[in-house]
């Protein structure tokens, strides 16, 4: 059988302990679960999403547990309960021990709670039908019959030959009923069953139950079976007569009476997928008794399908033999009646095997889901059926069809290249590849699983004919089904070439699939021209808008199959723009937010991922001409100190005015970093600007010469601009900055409150170009610039001591927060306080952020 996981094992019945405690046979064509006791039922049966359970109306006990048979005793007094697990479905069998036991009430009618949520017909032969959701029926009890024990058969004149027929006038028959069969010489008789609801009744023979006669135990039987077989017989005397599930073939010596048997099997397994191979098949029975003591034949024929439900009767010309399709016969005997030499011989294995067998079940699956049998005892010119030598009984529950098949593995699933390696935009196919030696990929799969050998080809062309350019027919990949095989291509394929491959898989009967469709493959490993470039707002290698201002760049390139551009800003973040027309083009925007040079570096990439050289777009960003403060602090004395930023910044426009501060406190003019600086030699002193001097919503840039002279104070701001709560930024000393050692720091608050607040401090351990570092020392000139980039949410502070060189440290960090003040920029302390002890000369805002290069210009001026 087929397992669920795709295994195959032999039949067994043998009943093996289930994860939730139940019983269900090792392995066996239904899905049958048998109870360990207690109060559920004691079989449940699932098939096609639909499930029917059997209950007995009370607790039941825990088995005893005999190979295929659980066995729940005294459900009533006496009276066992055996439930044995078939091939293809169950038999639920009560064993009534005693005469006492049989005595009781509850026998008169036996009732048992259905389940589930199968359909459950009854016909009127007592036949109960389970159907499943799809409305297929998957089981059926073929009738219902009991039978006692009964091993001596009353002694009766009659002809020789009952010797060896159906009753037996010896005096002793060895072989006794048990709770699956009836023996030989047992009582039997029909059961009516019938439903009422949920409940299905079954009520015995009382005769049998309680005769004069009946030898105990008696067994009380419905049988459940799958399906998958069907079975019916046929008499010439066209009556429904109790066969005791038994297949009759030729002439009964009881009454002349001809029978002949059918059995349907499913084979919808077989019929289901195309490609099916069948690679051996034969009909399995168990002879149970035959008249002669001498092998006699019996003959096979395909048939029509059975027309009633299953272990019921036919009309003699429904099915009539030996028409029909012969293709097997087998010789074999089994008498069970003592009648040879008073031996009584043992059931035989009959096996129909011939090599027709496989062809025909072949030929059947191509166009049918059901495969029907006749046995008969007669040959193909009709002879021999009325000798009573060929009179055979055969188990019907031990009659199966045995096919070994194969299925074709599945046509293999060809995949997508590897961007990785192989390819870039057209990675399926047609496919563009830039590697001479890509890899080839296919999905493989089987309908029973297993290992699979897939060969790979590649050809010129699409055609059987074309020259095979590589090929792993000699060494097949392996795989399991439901991988994916990977195969590097064997040969180098020549550049500009197309190519056409193709995968099959052949499985471990040598059975293979189709080969996939073609697939078509172009190897490029030609790179794409240089691109050029050009902007109207940013042309190459000259002055162009001023900072602030978008300016959009155009890619062109001669290369037809380029499908981007990749392109960055000064060797940032890379962006990619698509590229469209013919030739292709693309465009990027970009706004600067510092003036001066900058770098736009852009490269080519065509549809099979080759990348052309960058190209280098050197643009020149300016500076808005009316935009800075300048204090210079020279003077030497007196309280209003002038902007000299609006001439040297914006000479020709006569609307930029300076801002001019205020002096006061403790701070005095005395020798600065050029000519006088702002000097404040205790707290109390600051320079104060009527008003706000850049907008903090936007970019600025302050700028400073600083000497500190009393570090011991702590914390110190050089520059700062005023809101209502804090200083919106903050240019300054931190004593705990660099673990405590102190560093020049750079501070900006999101909100107007005094916390939280972002921070980017220089760690004073960057030497210049000199080899000196810049760490706050007292009586030392260093240049601070802090930098707020408003369009990239950055703060920087740049810090440099050397006036001959543009080295020193730069740090940076990430900051956003709008917020615009309408206080004053204040050198000398901060909203909080935090006095600035020192000197403080050369200061400068910029309503922009300026690059480092003009930073560097504005240190060394």
């Amino acid at each position: 059988m087929h397992r669920k996981d795709g295994s195959w094992a032999a039949i067994s019945t043998t009943l093996k302990r289930t994860a939730d405690g139940g019983l269900a046979p090792a392995a066996a064509l239904s899905d049958v679960v048998i109870s360990n006791g207690g109060d559920g039922p004691f079989v449940t049966w699932r098939s096609g999403g639909s499930v029917f359970t059997l209950a007995w109306p009370a607790k039941l006990p825990v088995p005893r547990v005999d190979g295929s048979t659980a066995v729940y005793d005294n459900v009533l007094p006496d009276v066992n309960l055996h439930v044995t697990a078939l091939p293809d479905g169950f038999q639920h069998t009560l064993e009534v021990k005693n005469a006492a036991a049989a005595a009781n009430p509850q026998l008169r009618q036996i009732s048992y709670a259905m389940g589930g949520t199968a359909t459950r017909t009854v016909s009127a032969t007592g036949a109960l039908t389970l159907t499943d959701a799809g409305g297929a029926p998957f089981a059926t009890t073929a009738g219902a019959s009991m039978w006692d024990s009964t091993r001596t058969a009353p002694v009766a004149a009659a002809p020789a030959a009952m010797a060896r027929s159906l009753t037996a006038t010896v005096s002793t028959i060895s072989d006794a009923s048990d709770a699956t069969a009836a023996g030989p010489a047992a009582q039997a008789s029909p059961l009516t069953v019938n439903t009422s609801g949920s409940t299905l009744k079954v009520t015995p023979d009382l005769n049998l139950l309680n005769g004069s006669s009946t030898v105990y135990p008696v067994y009380i039987d419905p049988v459940f079976n799958g399906q998958s077989t069907k079975w019916a017989y046929a008499n010439s005397a066209n009556k429904d007569w109790d066969v005791g599930n038994r297949a009759l073939v030729g002439r009964n010596p009881y009454d002349g009476v001809l029978y002949r048997s059918f059995f349907q099997f499913d084979i919808s397994a077989l019929h289901a997928v195309a490609g099916t191979k069948v690679l051996s098949a034969e009909v399995d029975m168990v002879l149970d008794h035959s008249w002669s003591c001498d092998a006699t034949w019996v003959h096979l024929y395909r048939t029509g399908t059975v027309t009633v439900a299953s272990g019921n009767r036919m009309s003699w010309s429904t099915r009539p033999l030996p028409s029909g399709v012969k293709i097997d016969a087998w010789a074999g005997h089994a008498n069970e009646a003592s009648g040879c030499n008073g031996k009584i011989e043992a059931d035989m294995p009959a096996i129909f095997d011939g090599a027709g067998v496989a062809s025909d079940v072949q030929t059947v699956a191509a166009s049918s889901t059901a495969y029907t049998v006749g046995i008969c005892a007669c040959n193909e010119s009709g002879d021999y059926e009325s000798a009573e030598d060929r009179w055979k009984k055969f188990f019907t529950g031990k009659t199966y069809l045995k096919v070994t098949y194969d299925k074709q593995p599945n046509v293999p699933a060809p995949q997508a290249f590897s961007a990785t390696t192989d390819c870039y935009k057209a990675c399926s196919s047609p496919a563009v590849i830039r590697n001479s030696q890509p890899t080839l990929r296919a999905a493989v799969s089987d309908p029973f699983g297993g290992n699979l050998k897939v060969t790979y080809e590649v050809r010129t062309a699409a055609t059987e004919t074309a020259t095979i350019v590589a090929t792993n027919a000699s060494a097949p990949q392996v795989k399991a089904s439901g991988d994916t095989a990977a195969w590097p291509v064997s040969a180098a394929l020549a550049d500009g070439s197309t190519y056409y491959w193709r995968v099959k898989a052949m499985d471990e009967a040598k059975l293979s699939s189709s080969w996939s469709s073609w697939q078509t493959l172009k190897i490029d490993k030609t790179a794409p021209a240089l691109p050029s470039v050009s902007s109207t707002e940013y042309p190459f290698k000259a002055w162009g808008a001023l900072v602030g201002t978008p300016g959009q760049f155009n890619f062109t390139d001669t290369s037809t199959d380029t499908t981007e551009f990749t392109w960055s800003i000064d060797g940032g973040t890379a962006a990619k723009s698509t590229t469209t027309g013919t030739p292709p083009t693309g465009s990027a925007t970009y706004t600067p937010t510092t003036d001066l040079v900058h770098v736009l570096q852009v490269k080519a990439t065509d549809v099979a991922g080759n990348i052309s050289a960058n190209v280098d777009h050197q643009f020149w960003v300016d500076s808005p001409a009316s935009r800075c403060s300048y204090w210079k602090l020279d003077q030497t004395s007196g309280t209003s100190v002038l902007d000299s930023g609006p001439p040297e910044c914006s000479p020709d426009d006569s609307t930029v005015t300076g801002v001019t501060g205020t002096v006061s406190g403790t701070a005095t003019f005395g020798a600065g970093y050029s000519d006088n600086g702002l000097f404040f030699a205790a707290p109390g002193g600051a320079l104060t600007m009527p008003g706000p001097v850049v907008d903090t919503n936007g970019s600025f840039t302050v700028t400073a010469w600083v000497e500190p002279t009393d570090l011991s104070q702590g914390n110190q701001t050089v520059i700062s601009q005023d809101g209502t709560t804090a200083s919106r930024f903050q240019v300054r000393y931190d004593a705990a900055a660099n673990a405590g050692k102190g560093g020049w720091c750079f501070l900006m608050r999101a909100t107007d409150s005094a916390d939280p607040a972002t921070q980017v401090c220089a760690t004073g351990t960057i030497p210049d170009d000199t080899g000196v570092t810049h760490e706050p020392r007292g009586g030392a000139w260093v240049h601070l610039a802090a930098v707020y980039n408003a369009p990239a949410n950055t703060m920087q502070l740049h810090v440099m001591g050397n006036p001959t060189s543009c080295s020193g440290e730069m740090v940076q960090t990430s900051f956003t927060g709008s917020w615009s003040t309408t206080g004053a920029l204040t050198i000398g302390r901060a909203k909080s306080g935090e006095a600035w002890i020192g000197g403080v000369d050369e200061v400068r805002a910029y309503p922009i952020a300026l690059s480092t290069t003009k930073i560097c210009q504005l240190a060394t001026s």
